[in-house]
């Protein structure tokens, strides 16, 4: 698999000739953007890495990486250039239109107050992933990948369903740098990601975690943790995967699952007054996102305080 610095593809521009307008080789072709990566505005991706579902995951848990995944359409809201005709009938571009775009989504109402979350001007950077596991992006200072510099950024009202249609979910999103996609934009073919398909990577999923009031003198808590988005019960949570504090201190505990999704927590005993927090915990990696199988998963952090 090659190290993502080597598999970037670019056009060269320069005064003395033009370099690309051949017909040789792999045409390059974007297909229908299945796939948005949000980026914190200026991320670059590391050029020494390899781009697979471990890099991606990482910089997920890191907070870098951003996934909406399932676009079901993709409107091209771009204005068109401003043309000034002079006097004599000579034309010239006063204005160059702004790239800009609308995604829908069918991913349910969680995944529309996540994308309205989302809402903000100039915070952050787009790359596509296209329904072939293309993607397309632009070039950093540097030379390293990075996401198309977006300004607004906005979530769309909720479309209502009706008998004949269902509801729907959408992000608005405008590029301030039209040169990024004109003349320095990187694509990378999904033929160069081995066998990594990045059309199908995911976001973070949440999960809803609620414990019971610790009671003093007891040695158990009792946690109940649920998915977000369709409330069913979240299932194979490890000791490692939680993090539980004790007025603020890492409290050591152990964990069992029983029934699914409610999950009794072995502790030190437990004092009236004492406040304690529970939260998904990746405690290998120190971060507060954790890794079930091929699936991301972060948590809200419950509070009580033992009777």
């Amino acid at each position: 698999m090659a190290i993502l610095s080597t598999i970037y593809n670019l056009v060269s521009c320069g005064t003395s000739a033009v370099l690309g307008t051949g017909t040789k080789g792999c045409t390059q072709f974007l297909k229908k953007a299945t796939s948005i990566w949000i980026t914190q505005k200026g991320f670059k991706y590391d050029g020494t890495s390899t781009l697979d579902e471990t890099y991606a995951q990482l910089e997920q848990a890191k907070g870098n990486l951003i996934i909406l995944k399932g676009v079901k359409s993709f409107a091209d809201n771009s204005s068109d250039d401003t043309i000034e005709t002079l006097e004599d009938g000579t034309k010239q571009v006063a204005t160059l239109g702004m790239y800009e775009f609308t995604a829908t989504f069918i991913n349910g109402l969680a995944f529309h107050a996540a994308l309205h979350s989302l809402s903000s001007f100039g915070s952050y950077d787009i790359t596509f992933v296209d329904r072939d596991g293309n993607l397309l992006g632009t070039k950093a200072s540097d030379g390293s990948l990075k996401g198309f510099s977006v300004g607004m950024l906005q979530g769309g009202r909720l479309s209502f369903p009706t008998d004949a249609v269902g509801q729907k979910e959408s992000i608005m999103f405008q590029f301030l740098v039209r040169k990024e996609l004109d003349t320095n934009y990187v694509y990378i073919q999904q033929a160069q990601l081995g066998t990594f398909q990045p059309q199908n990577l995911d976001g973070i999923n949440e999960v809803v975690l609620s414990m019971a009031i610790p009671a003093d003198a007891a040695t158990s808590l009792v946690v109940t943790a649920k998915s977000k988005q369709n409330q069913n019960a979240w299932v194979g949570g490890l000791t490692g995967d939680f993090q539980i504090k004790r007025d603020g201190v890492v409290e050591s505990q152990t964990v069992a699952e029983s029934p699914a999704g409610t999950y009794t927590f072995t502790v030190a005993a437990i004092a009236a007054d004492e406040v304690w927090t529970i939260g998904l915990y990746d405690t290998a990696n120190v971060r507060d996102i954790i890794l079930q199988d091929v699936d991301l998963y972060k948590s809200n952090i419950d509070s009580k305080i033992a009777v």
